[in-house]
C-alpha cells in the first residue's frame, strides 16, 4: 500500500466515526472518484459538518460542492425511503429529481444571503412503487462556508411531519362532518315521535324542544327560558335536582313511568302525567357539561291501564269470594283497551291472552299459551326475544322488547313493543307477570318516512336558496342598468331636461332603489337559509354602535317630523356580536319604527342588562301590532301591516333575517305590541364578561 492510500484510509476513518450505518458506509465509498474528490482534501470546515452531522441523532444531510453531493446521517435515511443507500455521494438533483424544481431556487436564496425555512413544506416524493404521494417537512437549509467565505456545501436539518399534517386535516374534515350531522339531527329530532328538548348551562334554559314537546306541556313558550321560569310546577317533584345532578356528575339519568304534575291549562290543576326519559349530559372536549338532552316519551295511557289492571289483580285474601267478579272485570278490561294483554306464570309460561290477541294471531287463544307462541315470532327475534325474557325471570325486573309478530291470514309481520312487569307477594315473591304488546309497525313507518321526508325537506331547502340567490343576482344585473341610464339621461348626456323630466328621472331611481332593497332582502334571506353568513363575534362598544345607527336614521327622523329618545348608556357597556350584524338588526328595527309611526309620534331606545346578556330596546307609538299576527310578523314574506300600507311594503323579509341573526350570535329578537299604541322589539345579545 502505497503512503497516499495509507493516509487517505485515515483520513476516511477519523472523519467516519462509529459503528452507525451510515458511518460504516461513507468508509466504504471511493470519494476520490466524486466531485469532491479525496477526503483529505476536503474543507476543514466540510470536515467539521460532516462529522457534527454523523454524531447528531437529527436528521441532517449534506449537499456538497458544484453538484450537490449527499452526504447524510443514520436519522436521514427514513426521509429517503426506497433511496437510501444508493443516495449516498450522489447529486442531489438526480437523487430527488422529482422535487429538483422546486428546491434548486432554494440554494439561490442562500447564496443571496436570504434564509430558507419551512413548517410543515409540502412536497410530492416518489415511493418505492413509483408512485407520487403527498410528504410533509419541518426543515431549514444553511450555508457551509469555507476559509475564504464561499459556499462549499449546504446543511440541511429536516423532520418528516406527514402523519401529523394529516391527522390536523382529518380532525378538521371530522369537525366538519359533525357539524352537518348536528344540523341533520336538529332537523329530524325537531319532527320526532318522541319528545326532545336541549337545556343549556347550569340553570337549565331551553335552548331546543320539538313538536311533540311542545304538545306535553300544551305549547307553553319554554325557549330562551330556565325550567324553574318556564315550568314553575315542577318546583319540589325532584325533576330539577335530578337536572342538577346530572349536569354535576356527566352521568346520564333514565327514568321510566316517572309521575310528573303539569298544568297544561292555565287556571285549572296540574294534570299528572307519566313519562320515560333520559337526562344525556352534553360533555365539551375538557370533561365538563354544557347541558342535558331531555329524550322521553308520554306513556300515561299505558300505565293508567296497566295500574287499573294491577289493581283489579291484586286481590287480598279477604277478598278471594270476589275472585270471578274481579276476573271478569279484568278480563272485560284486557279486552277493552288497545293492546294485546297477556300473562304469564312466574316460571315465564303464557297463561292468559286477551281477544284481541288470540284475533290478532287468528287462533284460539289455548293455542298461544304456554310456549307456543314463540312460533309467531319472526325467526330472527327468536334468540333475542328469549334472551330477554329469560333475564327478566331470572331477576324479576320489567320486560322490555321490540320484536316482530305474524299477523292472520298471510306471512306479514308486524312489529310491536311487548312490555311486562311482575307482581309480588308479601315476601317478595312472583306471583304473575302482567304484560301488553303494542303494535308499532305504523310508528316505525312513520319514522322512515319521516327520516326521508327531512331529507328531501333538506335538498329542497337549498335549492331554493342557490335559486333565490341566483335569481337576486340577475335581476340586479338590468336593475343597476336601469339607474346608470337615468343618472346618464340626468346629467343631460343625451340632451337638455325639463323639470316634469327630471322628477319623472326621480321616480325611476327610487323605484331601482326599491327593487335594489327588496333583492338584497331576498339574498341576505337566501345566505342566512343556507348557512353561507359568517360571524365574528367580538367585544362591541353598545354606545358606538347605537351612536353610528342613530345618525343614519337622524334625517329620517327631521323629516317626517318624529322625536327621538334615548337613554344614557354607560360608556363600557359591551356585548359579545358581530358588529355588521347587529348594526343591520338595528338598522332594521327603526326602519320599522319610522314606517308605521305617524308625524309627531315618540321613538326611543334603551340598553339594559339581563342575567345572561344586554336587552337593547326599541320601542314606537305607531299604528301597533294585531295580538293574532305578534310571532307572524317574524316569519318570511309575511307583514302584519301589508294591506293598510301597500305603498311602504317590502316583501316581508326584514324581521325574520333580522330574528335569525340574532339567535345566530345567541341572542334572540322579541315584541310585545298593542294596537293603536305602539310596538316594543327587544334585541338580546350575550354580555361581556
Amino acid at each position: 500500500m502505497q503512503m497516499t492510500d495509507v493516509h487517505s484510509e485515515t483520513a476516511i476513518q477519523s472523519l467516519f466515526q462509529g459503528d452507525g450505518e451510515m458511518a460504516v458506509r461513507c468508509r466504504a465509498v471511493d470519494w476520490s472518484a466524486t466531485s469532491l474528490g479525496p477526503v483529505e482534501g476536503w474543507a476543514p470546515a466540510l470536515r467539521f459538518a460532516v462529522r457534527t452531522a454523523m454524531e447528531c441523532p437529527f436528521a441532517i444531510s449534506l449537499w456538497c460542492g458544484e453538484d450537490k453531493v449527499l452526504i447524510y446521517n443514520d436519522a436521514y435515511r427514513a426521509a429517503l425511503g426506497s433511496k437510501h443507500p444508493r443516495a449516498l455521494a450522489r447529486p442531489g438533483s438526480e437523487v430527488w429529481a422529482e422535487l429538483w424544481t422546486g428546491v434548486a431556487p432554494m440554494f439561490a436564496s442562500i447564496a443571496a444571503s436570504q434564509r430558507v425555512y419551512a413548517q410543515d413544506g409540502h412536497f410530492v416524493m416518489a415511493r418505492a412503487d413509483g408512485s407520487a404521494d403527498d410528504a410533509w417537512f419541518t426543515y431549514a437549509l444553511s450555508p457551509v462556508r469555507g476559509e475564504d467565505g464561499q459556499i462549499i456545501a449546504y446543511l440541511n436539518v429536516a423532520s418528516e411531519t406527514t402523519r401529523r399534517v394529516r391527522a390536523q386535516h382529518a380532525l378538521r374534515e371530522a369537525r366538519l362532518d359533525a357539524e352537518r350531522a348536528e344540523r341533520r339531527l336538529r332537523d329530524v329530532f325537531a319532527q320526532a315521535p318522541a319528545f326532545l328538548a336541549v337545556l343549556h348551562g347550569p340553570e337549565h334554559v331551553f335552548e331546543f324542544v320539538n313538536a311533540s314537546y311542545m304538545q306535553l306541556i300544551d305549547h307553553h313558550p319554554v325557549l330562551g327560558r330556565s325550567v324553574l321560569e318556564a315550568l314553575p310546577e315542577v318546583t319540589g317533584q325532584g325533576f330539577v335536582k335530578l337536572l342538577d345532578r346530572v349536569y354535576r356528575t356527566g352521568q346520564p339519568f333514565v327514568g321510566r313511568e316517572i309521575a310528573l304534575m303539569l298544568q297544561r291549562v292555565p287556571g285549572e290543576p296540574p294534570e299528572e302525567r307519566f313519562i320515560d326519559f333520559v337526562y344525556q349530559p352534553i360533555v365539551d372536549e375538557d370533561g365538563k357539561s354544557s347541558g342535558i338532552v331531555v329524550h322521553g316519551a308520554d306513556v300515561s295511557d299505558a300505565v293508567m291501564a296497566r295500574r287499573e289492571i294491577e289493581r283489579l289483580l291484586q286481590l287480598s285474601e279477604q277478598a278471594r269470594s270476589r275472585i270471578e267478579e274481579s276476573e271478569a272485570r279484568y278480563r272485560f278490561l284486557a279486552n277493552a283497551i288497545p293492546v294485546q294483554v297477556w300473562t304469564a306464570t312466574p316460571e315465564g309460561q303464557l297463561d292468559y291472552v286477551s281477544e284481541r290477541t288470540a284475533e290478532y294471531f287468528g287462533v284460539t287463544d289455548g293455542d298461544v299459551l304456554g310456549d307456543a307462541w314463540i312460533a309467531l315470532l319472526h325467526p330472527d327475534d327468536v334468540a333475542p326475544t328469549g334472551e330477554r325474557w329469560a333475564r327478566s325471570l331470572a331477576t324479576g325486573e320489567a320486560y322490555e322488547m321490540e320484536f316482530r309478530l305474524r299477523k292472520a291470514g298471510g306471512p306479514d309481520y308486524r312489529w310491536h313493543l311487548s312490555r311486562a312487569t311482575a307482581q309480588h307477594d308479601e315476601d317478595g315473591r312472583i306471583l304473575r307477570w302482567f304484560g301488553t304488546n303494542t303494535d308499532v309497525e305504523d310508528h316505525r313507518r312513520a319514522e322512515a318516512e319521516l327520516e326521508r321526508l327531512t331529507r328531501e325537506a333538506t335538498e329542497a331547502s337549498r335549492a331554493k336558496s342557490d335559486f333565490l340567490t341566483a335569481m337576486s343576482h340577475e335581476l340586479r344585473t338590468p336593475l343597476n342598468a336601469i339607474g346608470g341610464y337615468a343618472q346618464l339621461i340626468e346629467l343631460g348626456v343625451r340632451g337638455p331636461v325639463t323639470e316634469e323630466q327630471r322628477v319623472d328621472l326621480s321616480r325611476i331611481q327610487r323605484s331601482k332603489n326599491y327593487l335594489d332593497g327588496l333583492i338584497s332582502d331576498v339574498l341576505n334571506f337566501a345566505k342566512v337559509g343556507a348557512g353561507r353568513i359568517e360571524y365574528r363575534a367580538e367585544r362591541i362598544v353598545l354606545q358606538q354602535t347605537l351612536d353610528a345607527v342613530r345618525e343614519m336614521i337622524a334625517p329620517q327622523v327631521e323629516e317626517k317630523k318624529l322625536r327621538l329618545v334615548s337613554t344614557d348608556i354607560p360608556a363600557d357597556f359591551c356585548a359579545i356580536a358581530d358588529e355588521d350584524r347587529t348594526r343591520q338588526i338595528l338598522l332594521n328595527l327603526f326602519a320599522n319604527a319610522l314606517k308605521f309611526t305617524a308625524p309627531g309620534g315618540t321613538i326611543s331606545f334603551a340598553v339594559s342588562a339581563t342575567e345572561t346578556g344586554v336587552a337593547i330596546v326599541v320601542s314606537d307609538t305607531g299604528i301597533g301590532i294585531p295580538a293574532a299576527k305578534i310571532e307572524l310578523i317574524f316569519e318570511p314574506f309575511v307583514q302584519a301591516e301589508r294591506a293598510l300600507r301597500p305603498s311602504d311594503e317590502g316583501v316581508g323579509l326584514g324581521l325574520a333575517i333580522s330574528r335569525r341573526l340574532a339567535r345566530a350570535m345567541g341572542g334572540d329578537l322579541r315584541v310585545v305590541s298593542e294596537v293603536g299604541k305602539g310596538s316594543t322589539f327587544t334585541l338580546t345579545l350575550p354580555r361581556c364578561r
